[in-house]
């Protein structure tokens, strides 16, 4: 849930592997009555909807790796969802597409010349583009139904401190602020293995509330 203007509420509801929100409104209830905690109901079930319910369920994750082809065209680039797409839950599209951005004018002051600026500048892209990717990606694999290599010991270890963590961030601010930071690609995954984050996590939970 996210507040916009005019006292409203934007609200958003998620579901994996063909167990989606419906968007008839006793449905879209009825969902969030299912959820684990019962926050997101208990602030909807007396709301007045001001807009029809919306679907999507377009979320494949796709990248290509144009660094990797051996003659790219000279004086053209691309960027965005042209070179990597994200499931939009992860809210991590435009961001990557600003970093995309801004690794564009950072080549484009480093490099005297045009001449072989296209590879140069999309290996810089991709090392851009390398973590949200495993981000998105490597949250993905935590469902069944994703298609691919599944994550190796580390990446397992990995998603289950995330786990940690999400279900932290629900009582405690200052776990909260550190994973949106990371989800917005404000600071790196590391940031999440500060001390004064992992002692939140390991806090009994309720000693974990602010």
């Amino acid at each position: 849930m996210h507040r916009v203007e005019g006292d409203l509420w934007l609200v958003n509801l998620i579901g994996v592997g063909g167990d989606y929100p419906p968007t008839d409104e006793a449905g879209f209830l009825e969902f969030a009555h299912s959820l684990s905690r019962p926050e997101v109901y208990d602030a909807i079930k007396h709301a007045e909807p001001i807009s029809p319910i919306y679907g999507y369920r377009r979320t494949d994750n796709r990248l290509y790796h144009y660094e990797r082809l051996p003659d790219l065209p000279e004086n053209y680039v691309l960027l965005g969802d042209a070179v990597c797409a994200f499931n939009p839950v992860y809210g991590q599209g435009i961001s990557s597409a600003a970093l995309g951005a801004q690794t564009l004018n950072q080549c484009l002051k480093e490099r005297g010349s045009l001449t072989g600026f296209a590879p140069y500048f999309h290996q810089k892209l991709a090392n851009v583009i390398k973590v949200p990717w495993l981000i998105a990606t490597g949250d993905d694999f935590r469902w069944f139904t994703t298609e691919g290599p599944r994550p190796n010991f580390l990446g397992r270890l990995m998603q289950r401190y995330l786990d940690r963590v999400m279900a932290t961030a629900s009582e405690s601010v200052e776990v909260y602020q550190a994973l949106v930071q990371v989800m917005h690609l404000v600071k790196p995954p590391i940031s999440l293995l500060q001390p004064r984050v992992i002692g939140r996590i390991l806090l009994p939970r309720k000693t974990n509330k602010q």
